[in-house]
């Protein structure tokens, strides 16, 4: 039987690539870690954690990890260890042949704060729910008012919004945080919700000087829409300053309370 020589070039290749393979993998076993690099991907949008933050916790696991042998490391346990961090979205390690140990990390990213007595958290874009720290600073939508969910955040722990839950505040405002930052003009405009002793929701915006009232979650989308419309098209010919409350919280009506003379116009 005749060989072609493309034939018995592409077996010479693959034999050849086996053994580079094979001696790579027996230079890698004698190969010792000498240096762990980090990047934090969006450390410029984000500042929950740093180098030394993912170090230490590298540390916990592999105390001596300089000059540890590159093949011993286990990296789904370093994997494991750094998500258990509430900040830390997203991990991926990997190894170089040189000796560097390669993590990169990708922080949580929150949509809302909320303020609540003492106990303020995050919601990220995840419907994740974590504790907010004093130092932390990021910008994002802030709730307060008569927050009611409440949470153990001992040992780091995080929990997940529900959006469909019966009588979960923390699933309704992750939905409307998610239709507010999903619109051009809302995601611009809103920069608080506020929580009223009935459980409504009340929406400040950063242009104007009056309060934007949904009422309930129900139907929550549609209000919302109505609000823009009424902004658009009718509030620039009635005065962005006639108004201390515009409400869409009764179907089909948009009810505005006056600034000076406490009078409600349904329009």
């Amino acid at each position: 039987m005749k060989y072609s020589k493309s034939k018995i070039f592409k077996a010479v290749a693959v034999v050849a690539l086996i053994v580079v393979v094979i001696l790579s993998l027996s230079k890698f076993h004698d190969t010792r870690c000498r240096s762990v690099s980090i990047t934090i991907k969006d450390s410029a949008e984000v500042s929950f954690i740093d180098e030394n933050y993912v170090l230490k916790a590298i540390h916990s696991v592999v105390p001596n990890i300089d000059g540890y042998k590159m093949d011993s490391i286990d990296t789904y346990l370093l994997d494991e260890t750094l998500h258990k961090s509430p900040y830390i979205r997203n991990v991926s390690i990997y190894k170089s042949i040189s000796g560097i140990l390669n993590i990169d990390v990708q922080q949580r990213k929150p949509i809302l704060m909320v303020v609540n007595e003492g106990q303020d958290y995050y919601i990220d874009s995840d419907g994740m729910i974590f504790a907010a720290r004093d130092k932390d600073a990021y910008q994002c939508i802030v709730v307060n008012g008569y927050v009611k969910d409440k949470y153990d955040f001992t040992n780091e722990k995080v929990y997940k919004a529900d959006a469909f839950a019966k009588d979960s505040q923390s699933g309704e405002l992750f939905r409307l945080a998610q239709l507010i930052l999903g619109d051009y003009f809302w995601s611009d405009e809103i920069v608080q919700i506020y929580i009223n002793q009935l459980g409504e929701y009340e929406l400040v915006p950063m242009v104007g000087s009056f309060v934007l009232s949904i009422g309930s979650i129900e139907d929550y989308d549609k209000k919302m829409y109505t609000l823009k419309q009424f902004l658009f098209n009718a509030l620039p010919k009635l005065g962005w300053n006639t108004y201390q409350q515009i409400s869409v919280k009764y179907n089909n009506q948009v009810v505005c309370k006056r600034r000076k003379e406490i009078k409600n116009n349904i329009i």
